[in-house]
């Protein structure tokens, strides 16, 4: 209604795409002044940013940002932050094949369950049951990641999780002591939250995850989200990041 669908522009000058279908416009809010009053010192405007940043440069995949004054018809409404959106075009962009093919994961607000946003749940339901059975054998860890029981490569087998991309993700939530993803300490430490999913069902990669809503990070020097914590246990919609690498830790190879 607005144009062209399309925006053709190097929103993140030689960095990245130079041209999007979608991305967000997004504050920092908790931890503000105008959120929780005497806490509003602990929003530093960077922990979302530092932490998709610090992904990136442990050289995985990340969403890209730079910030913004932003004015609404001539009313200031503050610092805001571009935000990259990883879901089916961002992986057609940075992956290949077609935005069709992919399936895209995250959790829905409210009843804080798994839903897919492009395609389906389907393979990651058989990652969740391949876990759930146990990954502690050097033939179901290495079948997982579309490996024989030695490490190479069995094209017969679907690769459904990119490992060294989940450590890499784990690193970043565990340093900052992540309150909020991939499960949240305010939902008990039951459900999942603020993570994303992304591969290509008719690719040979597994399911790489990204940053996203990472404010409730670098409060507490001493947090620890090590766990284990219960979340997934349960169900597949309650399964996140955090849960697969938990049962990864029972192989030798992986610890």
């Amino acid at each position: 209604d607005y144009g062209p669908a399309t925006l053709k522009y190097r929103l993140f000058e030689g960095d990245g795409a130079d041209e999007f279908d979608t991305f967000d416009l997004r504050t920092s809010q908790n931890y503000s002044w105008a959120i929780d009053g005497v806490a509003g010192h602990y929003d530093t405007l960077v922990q979302e940013v530092f932490c998709r940043e610090t992904l990136g440069a442990l050289g995985q995949p990340t969403t890209r940002s730079r910030y913004y004054h932003l004015y609404l018809n001539g009313q200031y409404w503050g610092l805001f932050n571009t935000d990259e959106r990883s879901e089916a075009s961002y992986g057609e962009t940075y992956f290949g094949g077609n935005k069709e093919d992919y399936d895209v994961l995250k959790v829905e607000t409210g009843p804080y369950d798994v839903q897919a946003t492009d395609g389906n749940l389907d393979a990651w339901t058989r990652l969740y049951n391949l876990a759930k059975a146990g990954l502690g054998s050097d033939d179901a860890y290495q079948r997982v990641q579309g490996n024989n029981p030695d490490g190479t490569r069995n094209p017969a087998y679907e690769n459904l999780v990119d490992v060294p991309n989940l450590i890499d993700y784990m690193l970043v939530m565990l340093y900052g002591g992540n309150l909020d993803a991939p499960i949240s300490n305010f939902l008990g430490n039951t459900r999942p939250n603020n993570w994303w999913g992304v591969r290509n069902r008719n690719g040979t990669d597994g399911f790489r995850f990204f940053v996203h809503d990472a404010e409730h990070t670098l409060l507490n020097l001493n947090e620890d989200r090590t766990g284990p914590y219960p979340a997934g246990d349960t169900s597949v919609v309650y399964s996140n990041p955090k849960w697969i690498w938990q049962k990864l830790q029972a192989n030798a190879e992986f610890s």
